[in-house]
Parts: C-alpha cells; sequence; structure tokens
C-alpha cells in the first residue's frame, strides 16, 4: 500500500501568488500607515511617495526572483538538494513575508506590544524559516 507523502513545499505557482499578494498587501499596509517601515525602501519612498509605494511591488518581485534563483543554487550546492530547491526557499520567503505582515497587521490595526519592533521580529522570523528549512530539508532528502 503506498503511502502519501506530505508536502513540504508548496508548488512555485501558489508560492509566487501568495508571495505577490503578501507583497501588495505590505505595500497597501504602508499607504495606510503612511510610513514605510524598512530603512532600505526608506528613501525609495520618501522620494516618490508613500502613495506609490504599491507600484513598487514589480521590482520587489524581480528583486525576489533574483534572490529564489539565487538561494536555490546554494541550497543544490551546499545542501545537496537536487530536487525542489526553488520551492523550498519560496516557501521559506513566504512564511517569513507572511508572519512578517501578520505581525504589522498586530501592531498596527490590534495594538500588539510583546514585539514592538521589526528589529526584535528578526530573529523571530530567522528562528522560524531555519526550522521550517532544516525540516523540509530532511524530509526533501528522503524523497530522492
Amino acid at each position: 500500500m503506498k503511502t502519501k507523502m506530505k508536502k513540504a513545499v508548496l508548488s512555485k505557482l501558489w508560492a509566487w501568488i501568495i508571495l505577490t499578494i503578501l507583497i501588495f498587501l505590505d505595500s497597501f499596509l504602508d499607504v495606510k500607515r503612511e510610513a514605510e517601515g524598512n530603512p532600505i525602501w526608506r528613501p525609495i519612498v520618501e522620494i516618490i511617495g508613500i502613495n506609490y509605494v504599491p507600484f513598487l511591488v514589480p521590482f520587489v518581485l524581480l528583486l525576489f526572483y533574483f534572490v529564489v534563483k539565487g538561494g536555490a543554487w546554494l541550497t543544490r550546492k551546499v545542501d545537496k538538494i537536487p530536487i525542489k530547491s526553488e520551492e523550498l526557499v519560496l516557501t521559506a520567503l513566504v512564511l517569513a513575508y507572511g508572519i512578517f505582515d501578520l505581525w504589522v497587521i498586530l501592531v498596527d490595526f490590534f495594538g500588539f506590544s510583546l514585539i514592538k519592533s521589526h528589529y526584535h521580529l528578526t530573529p523571530v522570523l530567522v528562528a522560524v524559516v531555519l526550522i521550517y528549512s532544516l525540516w523540509a530539508e530532511r524530509h526533501l532528502k528522503k524523497q530522492k
């Protein structure tokens, strides 16, 4: 009898769809809050104006495309995972971005105060993505 293997990663199509939605959500949250929290994007936002942040989504997606390709290449070379390496990187990115957007919503609209700064959230995101990645790598290596 065949046993069904649990999926460890999202498909590329669903991961890109979810990531695109999360990036749009983040950009609209920035417009709603009238502030850009990321110090890397802040100078660009100050030049173009906060109301035009959603127009940056294609550029962010392009940047993430190269991040995913580079991360997948590293995953294949360093971690020796020849299958679904792009999906692994994409799913980790979706997980991190989803948690970040959830945190922004909780802080800005519901007064969540356990983690007040995105600088304090970074170790949490790194830990969650690292734990997920280790689990998924182990799962993908079993599928080989």
